[in-house]
């Protein structure tokens, strides 16, 4: 069996053979990693709601009044929003914990370690162009990326910093743990690191769900796979490296494979 050539570096791709290119597909997600991605939406979406509806201080109140009036009366009262907020809250705490456990060597390593924030070389050559290139101060090509590129990645680290702070802030909010000054303090940074969270949330939302080039990777996160056009595009050492894994199986598989026997 004869394979085209896997190159080093993308080459400038045929109309015929970027059209095949985009009918296939490559797996880039897990199942798990996808329901997740689809769990930590709808926590954060949850949180958000009754997180700001809860926050009523003339001083310091981000939405109207009749916002929090308006989520109070949909869940029975000020209270049980409270209540609703913290149970949410504990139970996404509950879920990270045993992903993180029980997941560590099928997917917390590989997929988040290595994949989402691991920096290499030409992540940090990527961001220092992709810096030059949104000041208008360069034409030099961004490098290929892997599965995750390094915008991504330097979002991935703020989320995976700020987790922590957000869930210990939360228990020590929710059951007034240690001392009053500890509470407050634990509000701030608690407030402080859902902003820095959200405020990247908003850019990651627009550009997987809205920014036409980056469309493919939204819908990752549903069938957990993306066509090879786009990784070609776009994540090119990823490419690479799952079509050199692809073809050593291929050889792997044909030399374990007997040969029919020939007939008379």
């Amino acid at each position: 069996m004869t394979h085209q050539p896997i190159h080093s570096h993308p080459i400038p791709l045929t109309g015929e053979a970027a059209a095949a290119m985009d009918q296939l597909t490559i797996k880039k997600h897990d199942v798990a990693i996808v329901l997740l991605h689809w769990f930590n939406a709808s926590v954060w979406l949850l949180e958000l709601l009754t997180g700001l509806a809860l926050i009523i201080g003339p001083a310091y109140r981000i939405m109207p009044l009749w916002y929090s009036h308006m989520v109070a009366s949909a869940l029975g009262s000020r209270g049980n929003m409270l209540h609703f907020h913290v149970a949410v809250g504990l139970t996404w705490i509950v879920v990270f914990c045993v992903y993180g456990i029980f997941g560590y060597r099928n997917y917390l390593h590989h997929e988040v370690l290595i994949n989402e924030v691991g920096l290499d070389k030409d992540d940090f050559k990527w961001l220092r162009i992709k810096l030059l290139q949104i000041l208008n101060r360069t034409k030099e090509e961004l490098p290929g990326q892997g599965s995750y590129n390094a915008g991504q990645k330097m979002y991935a680290l703020l989320v995976y910093a700020a987790l922590p702070v957000i869930a210990v802030t939360g228990l020590i909010m929710a059951f007034h743990l240690i001392s009053t000054a500890v509470v407050g303090w634990a509000m701030l940074l608690h407030f402080v690191a859902v902003g820095m969270v959200v405020s990247g949330l908003m850019v990651h939302a627009y550009m997987g769900a809205v920014f036409p080039e980056e469309r493919p990777a939204f819908f990752s996160m549903i069938t957990g796979r993306v066509n090879e056009l786009y990784a070609y595009k776009h994540h090119f050492k990823w490419w690479r490296e799952t079509k050199i894994a692809e073809r050593r199986w291929e050889e792997e598989y044909s030399s374990n494979t007997p040969a029919a026997p020939k007939r008379d």
